[in-house]
């Protein structure tokens, strides 16, 4: 170890004059918490992308099942038209564009 005190070369403001140069196990520190933040991140994003499934496995089914349902009343209320002799057209409107 170093026996000797730390060099402070400060003004007479009490302002450091330069920074001490980085030892080694600073350099490995920043190495290590760049890569540790880089696995936050993808964690992170690994995290979003489950919750986006989830919702879709809930969301989904709901989106089906209304589906189904507004398919059966449709085909329920031709179904009753027809039966009173009604003409049953379905038009479809195009609007001009988004």
């Amino acid at each position: 170890m170093n026996d000797r005190p730390p060099l402070l070369d400060m003004t007479p403001q009490g302002d450091f004059r330069d920074p001490p140069p980085p030892s080694r196990a600073d350099r490995i520190a920043s190495v290590v918490l760049r890569a540790a933040l880089g696995v936050v991140v993808l964690a992170g994003l690994l995290a979003l992308a489950s919750l986006a499934i989830v919702a879709l496995s809930v969301i989904l089914p709901i989106l089906f099942g209304a589906a189904a349902v507004a398919g059966v009343i449709l085909w329920w209320r031709l179904r009753q038209a027809r039966r009173n002799g009604q003409d049953v057209r379905i038009m479809v409107f195009r609007g001009r564009g988004f």
